[in-house]
């Protein structure tokens, strides 16, 4: 009984393994250089430390039409600087926000302030006239 068993996670683990291996191929894999800047979804990705290659750009990685991944790239310092710079209006916009609200809850702490010294003040005054 535990031949058969053993027998059978050794079978689905190696077709679990073929699977995702073909399922995670790439329309892009393998391209030269030339053939990956003229596809529309693919990007020649400059090596530095690791052989250049091709890739799928983000939600185009598999061609079984399964689900797009969602995950964000992270960003460089330069991309962040120009994401932040005036002349991008959402940027700007989402600044402005962040100042409003800023200002708002400034002025509304100012306000209850002045009403709490306001209050101090009559209670003080009360006071003094019953003595």
């Amino acid at each position: 009984m535990k031949k058969i068993m053993t027998m059978g996670l050794a079978l689905l683990f190696t077709l679990s393994f073929g699977l995702t291996t073909s399922v995670a191929a790439s329309p892009c894999q393998g391209l030269s250089q030339g053939e990956c800047k003229s596809n529309d979804i693919c990007v020649w990705v400059d090596g530095k430390k690791v052989k250049s290659y091709c890739r799928a750009k983000p939600g185009h990685g598999d061609d079984a039409g399964g689900k797009k991944k969602t995950r964000k790239e992270k960003k460089s310092k330069k991309d962040k600087v120009e994401e932040s710079t005036p002349s991008d209006d959402s940027a700007a916009d989402t600044k402005v926000d962040k100042k409003d609200k800023k200002k708002k809850k400034k002025d509304k702490k100012d306000k209850k302030d002045k009403k709490d010294k306001k209050d101090k003040k009559k209670k003080k005054s009360k006071k003094d006239k019953e003595d």
